[in-house]
């Protein structure tokens, strides 16, 4: 019960951390977490608006309204399902507004079943010539990650999953970037009250590659010790950090590869099973089963190679680390309670490495040997 009365506090500071004015909360607009109303633009204290910076580039959320027939959309749960025809209705600058027609689609796998999220993952498919000039130019498809669920706590969990893909940016430019959202999402056909919640951006793939000056490598099984050594070992420690064993590096579960010269670089995504987002569907593989007891628990499972340099990790993280805190006390909306849990969950991590005992004996030691 203390997260859902919680969230709606954070919220609410989220609102008043943007500086929207109280004009924007009136004429019957539909709710974000019952607090935040729509606004026609991000506007401060000082009475001067802006919009973000450049996609992914910026902490500040784009704010967007995205209409489509989300009646149909709840209905399309298969892998191949249809694009849909849509409007984002983005709010740019100073009274600006600019209408971007698109084709959105449902995406995923587990959270694509209905019985575990209603409000299903969606995938952003912009034509070219309606971008130009826009936040979202030079963007073709785009994954967007949603609430799963019209609760408060389940928006919670969007903001710890981008937590995690940010903390993973701290430490490696080899890592998808994320662009927060603020979205209302309004039913065309009328049949659906509209709703606002906060959501998540993720880079495209392809996008990513080009900016590493690599490319995607599209394979379904490799042996990880093919990988470049120091962004798989930094990948398996970040993986332990935010306590997240829904992953494979040979079965490519949950990672991707790209390959950016000679090296082969493993590029870990979807972190909603991880400890740090805990959410409520979420638990241990059952071949985990007698290991750990639930996805808060840590359980190392970095692939062994005598080419991981563990102390020269250790020392990059601990290099990162008040960074990393600062994720947690600078996300917006995101404070009392849940941000100090967050933190101890994080910093037992640290606790962990510089121990030298508790890191042979749980890390080290722990590497696997194949699958």
């Amino acid at each position: 019960m203390w997260r859902q009365m919680e969230m709606a506090v954070l919220l609410a500071v989220l609102w008043i951390q943007l500086g929207c004015s109280s004009a924007s909360m009136t004429n019957g607009e539909p709710g974000w977490s019952s607090t935040v109303r729509e606004s026609s633009l991000i506007t401060f204290q000082d009475g001067s608006s802006e919009a973000p910076g450049p996609l992914f580039t910026a902490d500040v959320p784009v704010v967007f309204t995205l209409e489509a027939d989300f009646r149909q959309l709840k209905r399309d749960r298969d892998q191949e399902s249809e694009d849909r025809p849509a409007t984002m209705t983005l709010k740019q600058g100073p009274g600006e507004e600019v209408a971007i027609p698109l084709q959105v689609r449902t995406r995923g796998n587990f959270r694509l079943q209905s019985h575990i999220c209603p409000f299903p993952p969606l995938r952003l498919d912009f034509p070219e010539d309606s971008v130009g000039g826009t936040l979202f130019e030079g963007q073709d498809k785009l994954k967007l990650v949603t609430h799963c669920m019209d609760r408060d706590s389940y928006e919670l969990n969007v903001l710890e999953e981008y937590l995690a893909y940010r903390i993973f940016n701290l430490l490696s430019d080899i890592s998808f970037r994320v662009q927060l959202a603020l979205i209302t999402y309004r039913d065309s056909g009328g049949r659906e009250s509209p709703v606002s919640r906060i959501a998540f951006l993720i880079e495209d793939e392809d996008v990513m590659a080009a900016r590493l000056e690599g490319m995607m490598v599209e394979v379904p099984a490799a042996d990880p010790k093919d990988f470049a050594q120091g962004q798989a070992g930094l990948m398996y420690l970040f993986q332990y950090l935010i306590g997240n064993t829904d992953w494979s590096g040979a079965g490519f579960h949950n990672v991707k590869l790209v390959q950016v010269g000679w090296d082969y670089l493993p590029i870990p995504y979807d972190f909603d099973f991880s400890g740090l987002v805990d959410a409520p569907y979420a638990g241990p593989s059952p071949a985990l089963a007698r290991q750990i007891e639930t996805v808060r628990e840590r359980l190392y499972r970095g692939f062994c190679s005598d080419e991981i340099d563990y102390d020269g990790l250790f020392a990059r993280f601990n290099e990162e680390r008040e960074s990393i805190l600062g994720l947690v006390d600078n996300l917006p909306g995101y404070s009392g309670r849940t941000a100090r849990l967050t933190r101890t969950y994080i910093e037992e991590f640290f606790e962990t490495i510089n121990d030298s005992h508790r890191a042979d004996w749980e890390i080290k030691s722990r590497c696997r040997r194949g699958e």
